[in-house]
């Protein structure tokens, strides 16, 4: 009765080990990778855009897109910490997903 006990005892934590790991990982990558290429695809026309419709100097529009860069990147650790607390790994994966896309889409 005992061996039956450990054995579905096993089996679950068999099951839960298959959650996340390598199963996820080409998602994350594939979605931060292209996150960074259209980042990086923005900033030289914003500051053009910066340059010539606002009347910045060049050294106050590079500011402006330093800050910017700075927040989004230090901004998957505040979703780091609201996953782990709150909403779970696959939810905040989801809608951090949907408003960048909905960011480079406005």
């Amino acid at each position: 009765m005992e061996d039956k006990m450990e054995e579905s005892s096993d089996r679950r934590e068999m099951r839960r080990s298959k959650k996340g790991g390598l199963i996820t990982m080409p998602f994350i990558i594939g979605n931060e990778s292209l996150e960074k290429v259209a980042g990086y695809a923005v900033v030289p026309n914003m500051i053009l855009y910066l340059i010539k419709d606002y009347h910045m100097s060049v050294a106050k529009g590079t500011n402006i897109l330093f800050y910017w860069q700075a927040a989004t990147n230090f901004t998957p650790i505040l979703a780091a910490f609201v996953a782990d607390s709150y909403l779970g790994r696959f939810l905040i994966i989801g809608f951090a997903s949907i408003c960048s896309l909905l960011g480079m889409i406005l």
